[in-house]
Formats: structure tokens, C-alpha cells, sequence
């Protein structure tokens, strides 16, 4: 059931349930104090299924570190807010895009301090549309793999870096990118999702991992 021995006590201090968790249609996961995952609801498999995740099922993440998965600048940004809701006991709340190859989805972010410095972490959607965004009309892929056969994506976005252009930081709405990937990718963090979600973040001239 978890991972942890103390989870399913700290969970029931709270008033929650591991059955009650296991039914919610939001994504919910566990950190312990150290922000290693010790629990994922199966909302994470479904969303991880449903969007093409690849070695992402709660049964892979299980006792990795959050932090690995989030691009450079913003590890402070997360760590910050995870260790305020902490001290504080208050719930932080933050808001993040992470789009499909059809749907533009705007999630929630809630963090649930719990006891022994653990925290619960939902993401709930927002809101969601039918894509405006338009593809350039061709897209080789040299333009986006770089000699190390790697490609940048927005890990909001979801937009892919071109790598072959005098323009240094376009990215291009290449949704084809999203179901089957030309290369390896490393995620990062485009300008305008980085001015949009993460005001109070110094930018940076590349935001990569």
C-alpha cells in the first residue's frame, strides 16, 4: 500500500485515507521531509497513461527525489515553497500549465503540509481547451536535435527549442514532438512560461536542467 511506514499513521492524524486518496481524480502525491516520493494515487497512472509518459507509473517514481524532475531555476523556487508550507503549517497553492497534444490544461497546485515535515501534493485541473496554437509549416528535426540527439521541451508548454536558428530562444508548437519524440529530452523552461508562472524568478538567458 505505501512505501513508508509511518504514511498510512501521519495520513489518518490528517483525517485522510489511503482508499480515499486512491479515488480522487486529482493527481496526488507524498513527500517525505527529504522530498523523496513515497506515495502516488492512481490519478498519476491515469494522467501518466493518457500523455504519453514513459517510465513515469507510480511504481518507477517511488523513492526519487522531486526535485531531479524540475528544471534548474526553478529546484529554489519549489524547495522554498515546500519548506514554507513546512514551518508555517499553511497550505501553498501555485498555478502551472502542462498541455497535451490537443488540449491546452491549466492545473492547480495545492500543498498540504502534513505531520513529521511530510507533505501532500495535489495537482487538479483548471481549465482546459482545444489547442490555437499553429505549427511552423515545416519542422526538421535537425532543428530541435542537437548532436547528442537531445531536444528541449517546455516542461509547461510543452513547446520544443530550436537548436539551428539566429533566433536563440524560439520555441515552436510541435505537438507531434508530444507522442513520439525524435530524440532524448531534457525539459526546461520557456521565457514566457518562466515571465507567466514564475514572476518572482530571476530569468535566466536559457532555462535548462
Amino acid at each position: 500500500m505505501f512505501t513508508d511506514f509511518n504514511l498510512e499513521s501521519i495520513l489518518v492524524a490528517a483525517g485522510l485515507s489511503y482508499a480515499r486518496l486512491e479515488t480522487e481524480p486529482a493527481v496526488i502525491y507524498i513527500l517525505r521531509p527529504d522530498l523523496r516520493i513515497v506515495y502516488c494515487n492512481r490519478a498519476w497512472d491515469k494522467f501518466a497513461a493518457e500523455n504519453y509518459g514513459k517510465g513515469i507509473n507510480r511504481s518507477e517514481v517511488l523513492g526519487t527525489v522531486f526535485l531531479d524532475a524540475i528544471p534548474g531555476p526553478l529546484k529554489k523556487f519549489y524547495a522554498d515553497a515546500f519548506a514554507e508550507a513546512r514551518a508555517t503549517g499553511n497550505i501553498w497553492e501555485h498555478d502551472f500549465e502542462c498541455s497535451s497534444p490537443e488540449l491546452f490544461r491549466l492545473f492547480h497546485m495545492r500543498v498540504l503540509p502534513l505531520s513529521a515535515g511530510y507533505i501532500l501534493v495535489e495537482n487538479s485541473m483548471r481549465f482546459e481547451e482545444s489547442h490555437r496554437r499553429k505549427s511552423p509549416s515545416a519542422s526538421d528535426r535537425l532543428v530541435y536535435v542537437n548532436e547528442h540527439g537531445i531536444l528541449t521541451m517546455c516542461c509547461h508548454c510543452r513547446r520544443t527549442r530550436r537548436i539551428c536558428s539566429r533566433e536563440h530562444e524560439t520555441w515552436d508548437w510541435i505537438p507531434r514532438f508530444l507522442i513520439e519524440q525524435p530524440g532524448r529530452v531534457s525539459h526546461g523552461l520557456c521565457h514566457t512560461c518562466m515571465a507567466y508562472f514564475y514572476p518572482d524568478v530571476p530569468s535566466r538567458a536559457a532555462v535548462n536542467p
